[in-house]
């Protein structure tokens, strides 16, 4: 994906991947968003502790990894991103463990594309002439 935008302005890292995956679902939320990202960083990790990560509810967490799962999967909220499985790890038959199944193993080297060809934000001061409205 080109990190420029129409009319030849370099987009940052940050807002090229935020580009991408609204580009993929364009109904996103940020909670699914968050939820995708720890949980590729975090390959196993449960809803409770997803929903600490995230600094968020339980219920929201849940909400959010369901949503990601593949459509017609057990406890799968809709769209069905299909980007998340849930699995129980073999020791706790009770616990589901989120992973990435392989269509989120493939968002996450598009990112981590974006991320090695990394432009930083950049922090520019606004113009000294300008007039503050009051």
């Amino acid at each position: 994906m080109p990190m420029t935008e129409t009319g030849g302005r370099r987009r940052n890292t940050l807002l090229a991947g935020l580009v991408l995956l609204k580009k993929l679902a364009p109904e996103i939320t940020q909670s699914e968003i968050l939820a995708f990202l720890y949980v590729a960083e975090n390959p196993g990790v449960r809803v409770k502790e997803l929903a600490a990560l995230m600094e968020t509810t339980e219920a929201t967490a849940s909400r959010a990894s369901r949503s990601l799962l593949h459509a017609g999967e057990p406890g799968a909220r809709a769209p069905g991103r299909g980007w998340l499985l849930m699995a129980s790890n073999g020791r706790e038959a009770v616990s589901r463990h989120l992973y990435l199944t392989e269509a989120g193993v493939e968002l996450v080297q598009r990112l981590d594309g974006l991320i090695e060809s990394a432009r930083p934000i950049g922090v520019r001061a606004a113009p000294t002439d300008l007039k503050v409205r009051r």
